[in-house]
């Protein structure tokens, strides 16, 4: 008899413990005011490591820009020249190995003319569009993923 409840016991312990980590809450996720420092971070150390020059901030971030459902996304641009007057494609290229020198990105998308990648960070809730709108200029644009208001 001891046996059998010993073994009861010890079957409604395990489906307690599965019950209750099922139901585990999810993590809380930050807010866009948040993230947006590092961000910024990840865009300027881009423009840095790839040694952009007259760099000029062309958005500068510090607005919530709202995605519905009380979601908002931040987000920071800046545009440099290139100290090469190099190819579009060619800066594009170099702008993708000076983002993984800022944190680790995943490239998502490129367009057909490769001047223009795009590239996520599920960490930091962050996605960064690298691109050169023409020779020998850079861009790089960050926004955060839309992200609870609090």
């Amino acid at each position: 008899m001891a046996l059998r409840l010993r073994g009861i016991i010890s079957i409604s312990l395990l489906a307690g413990l599965a019950l209750s980590a099922c139901t585990e809450p999810a993590p809380k996720l930050p807010t866009a005011a948040q993230v947006e420092p590092t961000l910024k971070s990840h865009v300027d150390l881009t423009i840095k490591n790839a040694i952009g020059k007259n760099v000029t901030v062309t958005e500068s971030g510090g607005k919530d820009i709202p995605c519905g459902n009380g979601r908002y996304k931040r987000a920071y641009a800046v545009k440099a020249d290139s100290p090469w007057p190099s190819d579009p494609d060619v800066i594009a290229t170099a702008l993708i190995g000076a983002l993984q020198y800022a944190g680790k990105y995943r490239l998502v998308s490129a367009s057909d003319d490769l001047t223009q990648r795009e590239a996520v960070n599920a960490q930091y809730h962050t996605r960064i569009t690298l691109s050169s709108p023409s020779k020998g200029k850079m861009m790089v644009r960050g926004e955060t993923e839309c992200l609870p208001s609090h």
